[in-house]
């Protein structure tokens, strides 16, 4: 799950998130993330508030025993690839968007 800054038509800070799978890493989740944002549709939702890329954050999703899902902050270990996916599940359910 990728958040997005953007500002409101009044002046107000938002976090716009996107939920992109089968993302290898990081970076591919913010890229594949970008493109959707950048997508007629997501642009006209928005009313083509500008979104600001440089301060993204990537969050893991993860489904619990009960079968929430929960995310959780990337943090990459010191000397692993950076990847995204989780050794206990799936990264994310599907594409979609939702305004935090």
């Amino acid at each position: 799950m990728v958040g997005f800054r953007l500002r409101t038509g009044t002046d107000r800070t938002v976090r716009h998130f996107y939920v992109v799978r089968d993302a290898k890493d990081e970076h591919d989740a913010r890229r594949l993330a970008a493109r959707l944002a950048h997508s007629l549709p997501e642009r006209e939702a928005r009313e083509y508030a500008p979104l600001d890329e440089t301060g993204t954050e990537v969050l893991l999703l993860h489904r619990d025993a009960l079968g929430n899902w929960r995310p959780t902050a990337h943090h990459p270990r010191p000397g692993s690839n950076g990847s995204i996916l989780h050794s206990r599940g799936q990264v994310s359910s599907g594409s979609s968007s939702k305004v935090k």
